[in-house]
């Protein structure tokens, strides 16, 4: 499964397999759908005419902060890796520049071996959302292309941050903390469900070395995830 094993881990399994979640929160690059190397890409192409090592600089960095939005890895690129001011409106034309770099990819990519079996299987049992550092309305169009829109209560992405949207969803559809799982891939993810009080399963798409994490129940894609639900 990926993680250390110990008698308190254990433990933690065995009651995290007793949890009745009603409302299961995923994650999209890398949870739903197999585009994290689409997005890295995208930044490669955005900024071709960069030094390449400036621009692997980014990557590594969006690799670290997977949860993270465009517009704040942009911001990254310009301020932190290039020592360069960039305007909001800058940071804006670049954001729809990547999108119209990724979207297609990102609409035409595979799927997470059993994602779409496990939302057609549980749909009805549980209340399915998105919550994604993708541009939000980008997102929505390519959930709707993919023809998996109807599955979710709410698509929600960036420019708000994963924790705002959590937050949100959460007091306007007036779930209960408890009976809520966030679904990600990143540390960024993580942090996101540990702040807003709620439970988190990782999926390993390879951007977290979650063995070397204690108490954090992982799988290697969604065909897993029934193992952790409560039977309904």
């Amino acid at each position: 499964m990926g993680f250390k094993t110990s008698t308190r881990a254990c433990e933690f399994y065995l009651n995290l397999l007793q949890m009745n979640y009603k409302h299961l929160i995923f994650d999209f690059d890398g949870v739903l759908v197999e585009s994290n190397e689409i997005r890295f890409d995208g930044f490669r192409s955005l900024f071709f005419n960069y030094p390449s090592y400036e621009v692997e600089k980014l990557i590594q960095f969006s690799r670290a902060n997977g949860g993270l939005s465009r517009y704040k890895k942009i911001r990254y690129f310009f301020e932190e890796i290039l020592n360069e001011p960039i305007s909001v409106d800058n940071i804006q034309a670049l954001a729809k520049q990547y999108s119209n770099l990724v979207k297609q990819k990102v609409i035409s990519a595979e799927p997470v071996i059993g994602s779409l079996e496990f939302l057609s299987s549980y749909k009805g049992k549980c209340d399915f959302a998105i919550v994604s550092g993708s541009d939000q309305e980008e997102l929505r169009e390519v959930c709707q292309v993919r023809r998996i829109s109807d599955y979710f209560v709410e698509i929600l992405g960036s420019p708000e941050s994963k924790e705002s949207n959590l937050l949100l969803l959460i007091a306007k559809m007036h779930w209960g903390k408890e009976s809520c799982l966030f679904i990600g891939d990143s540390l960024n993810d993580l942090d996101a469900a540990q702040t807003c009080g709620i439970d988190f399963i990782g999926r390993d798409s390879g951007l977290v070395n979650w063995s070397t994490m204690n108490n954090i129940p992982i799988i290697k894609d969604i065909s897993r995830l029934p193992l952790y639900l409560k039977e309904f």
